[in-house]
């Protein structure tokens, strides 16, 4: 299911937007932590919710997740380990042209979270076309030149 896509670089305030993830292992409570960290209204559903997602300010509902679940998102972050549920969750997210973030694939959804660096000069952020590590890299990289740098 995988598609040609190319992704337009834009900042959004989250600050009480309505977001879901649906999932409760590490992927999704990195991405629980950037939500919440950006001020958005959170709901984490999985049958299974690491602690740390649990000590976050978010709502928590330990179950499956079910269509009706995307109703009002803004934004939703399908952050399972099964590929199939997650391209469903894109797939709703689109027909009700819901921004959606998919784990299991580099272009099967419409938004994409970056590395990002948010300091008191700048917002970079930065994609290496789904590849995290890459990301996280240059970020580093980034880091250390502004840290470095002269004016």
């Amino acid at each position: 299911m995988e598609s040609k896509k190319s992704f337009f670089p834009l900042f959004i305030d989250l600050t009480n937007k309505n977001c879901l993830v649906v999932g409760g292992g590490n992927i999704a409570a990195r991405k629980v932590r950037s939500l919440v960290e950006y001020g958005a209204r959170v709901v984490v559903i999985a049958p299974s919710i690491l602690p740390e997602i649990l000590d976050q300010d978010v709502d928590i509902e330990k179950r499956g997740f079910k269509a009706e679940d995307i109703k009002d998102k803004f934004l939703v972050v399908a952050a399972t380990d099964d590929e199939k549920l997650n391209e469903m969750i894109v797939d709703l997210c689109e027909d009700s042209s819901i921004l959606v973030n998919n784990i299991t694939s580099k272009t099967y959804m419409s938004a994409r979270f970056t590395a990002h660096i948010d300091n008191n000069e700048y917002q970079i952020a930065i994609s290496a076309k789904g590849n995290p590590r890459e990301s996280v890299k240059l970020k580093r990289e980034l880091m250390e030149y502004l840290k470095n740098r002269k004016d």
